[in-house]
């Protein structure tokens, strides 16, 4: 497997893996859990403006996603996760791939963040899924990143449909699908983890002292980071939409000019 890891450095214990639900306060977990200390923490909203990352999430969503239509059955292994995140002590942001990763890293403690499940949906059908579907998404995904060679769309949707189990994003439209992923997800979690390695917690709950009596850690005298992660990940998208379109207007124009170019100089030199 060749592709760019998501951070570059010597391989590190993945002490912690956070396999919430995406909506459920993984951006402002990443953020206190570096506060914390731990280096490297593993969140997708760091890859949105490095294209180059992506590709090593797709082949991992190929490679690990069954629901895929492009499903390889490569599982990967310990150290095909390390060459990936080699640095990262923390994973967070990662629930399409819980379980080949919890039998990647048995050792790893983890964290599980639910939120109502009615507030879940509205605020994943908002925040990821819609932004991601409608027209200019579709001009991006369809259009614009062939062109460019890039693959940030594609391997986002895999890892919305991994997320509920689905094949197609048209079905992560479906408010019972997504409600059944839900209680599957969480249900399968608890059965798997020994209670001693859980912190299960809602998220309107989510505070400095739970989460330091868990970790044996200290509590920072600083307040809990609280993420507007709608806001977050609208801009990230409209602005990679945006940067995509101008890239291929100006690789579309430089031929355009050029031939203009010399189409100028031959009626210049005749005329």
């Amino acid at each position: 497997m060749q592709f760019k890891p998501f951070a570059e450095g010597p391989i590190r214990p993945k002490q912690i893996i956070s396999l919430g639900f995406y909506r459920t306060g993984s951006q402002s977990l990443a953020e206190a859990l570096t506060i914390l200390g731990y280096r490297d923490v593993y969140h997708s909203s760091a890859m949105v403006d490095d294209a180059a990352k992506w590709v090593g999430m797709g082949i991992a969503a190929d490679d690990n996603i069954a629901c895929l239509p492009s499903y390889t059955g490569r599982t990967w292994a310990r150290d095909d996760w390390n060459n990936y995140f080699g640095p990262c002590e923390v994973l967070t942001d990662v629930t399409p791939f819980a379980d080949p990763l919890l039998r990647a890293f048995p050792e790893a403690r983890v964290i599980l963040v639910h939120r109502d499940i009615d507030a879940w949906m509205k605020s994943f059908q908002e925040t990821l899924v819609l932004p991601t579907s409608g027209a200019l998404a579709c001009l991006n995904i369809y259009v614009l990143e062939p062109v460019l060679g890039l693959q940030v769309h594609r391997s986002a949707w895999k890892m919305y449909m991994g997320l509920l189990g689905v094949c197609s994003m048209d079905k992560a439209r479906d408010e019972r699908i997504m409600r059944s992923a839900y209680q599957r997800h969480y249900d399968a979690v608890r059965r798997m983890i020994p209670r001693d390695r859980l912190l299960e917690i809602d998220l309107a709950e989510l505070e400095w002292k739970p989460l330091c009596e868990f970790l044996g850690k200290e509590v920072p005298d600083v307040s809990f980071p609280r993420s507007n992660e709608s806001v977050v990940f609208r801009d990230l998208w409209r602005g990679f939409y945006l940067a995509n379109l101008k890239a291929v207007l100006l690789k579309l124009v430089g031929p355009v000019v050029a031939v203009g170019t010399v189409i100028t100089a031959v009626l210049w030199k005749w005329s």
